[in-house]
C-alpha cells in the first residue's frame, strides 16, 4: 500500500515529467540524432530521476540535474557497442513523429548535424534560455569556452544552412 509520502512523490514526479519532457527529449535528440536512441535515453533519464528523486532540492536543481543526466544518458547510448556496430534508421524514423512545429524540427535536425560540443551549447542557450554562465556550470567549461562554442556553432550552422540546409529556419 502506498503511503501519503509516496503519493506526494508520485505527483511531484508526474509534474516534473510533464514540465520537462520536451526539454529532455530535445537534448536526447540533439545528441543521439535519431528517434529510437533518443527515446531510450529519455526513458533512462526519468528512470534515474525516480531512483534519485529524494536528492533533488529545488526546481532549478531539478532542471540542471535533468539536463546533465539526459546529456550523459544520450552520450552513453551513442557510445554503446550496439550503436557503433549497427546502422540506424534515422531517415525513416524522424519522419514518423511530428513532435515540434516544422521550423523548430528543421532547426533541431540542423543542430544535430553539428559537432556535439556546438549543438549542446546552442541548444541550451537558445532553446532552454540558459545564460553563458549557467551553461558553463552545466557543462563544466569556462565561460569564454562557451562563448567560443556559441560563436563557432552559429557560424557553422549558418554556413550549413546556406549550403543546402533549410534556409528559412533562421
Amino acid at each position: 500500500m502506498n503511503s501519503p509520502d509516496n503519493n506526494k512523490y508520485d505527483l511531484v514526479l508526474d509534474d516534473a515529467i510533464e514540465r520537462h519532457a520536451d526539454m529532455v527529449y530535445r537534448i536526447c535528440m540533439t545528441i543521439t540524432g535519431n528517434v529510437e536512441d533518443a527515446k531510450d535515453a529519455f526513458q533512462e533519464t526519468f528512470l534515474r530521476l525516480v531512483r534519485n528523486k529524494d536528492k533533488i532540492v529545488s526546481e532549478e536543481h531539478l532542471k540542471a540535474w535533468l539536463i546533465r543526466v539526459a546529456s550523459n544518458c544520450a552520450k552513453t547510448t551513442v557510445a554503446s557497442t550496439w550503436n557503433r556496430t549497427t546502422q540506424g534508421m534515422e531517415e525513416e524514423t524522424v519522419g514518423e513523429e511530428k513532435i515540434y512545429e516544422q521550423k523548430e524540427n528543421d532547426l533541431l535536425i540542423e543542430l544535430q548535424k553539428l559537432p556535439k560540443k556546438y549543438s549542446m551549447a546552442l541548444y541550451l542557450y537558445y532553446y532552454e534560455e540558459y545564460s553563458v554562465r549557467e551553461i558553463s556550470e552545466l557543462l563544466h567549461k569556462k565561460e569564454n569556452s562557451i562563448k567560443t562554442l556559441l560563436a563557432r556553432g552559429r557560424k557553422l550552422l549558418r554556413k550549413n544552412l546556406e549550403e543546402g540546409g533549410s534556409n528559412d529556419v533562421i
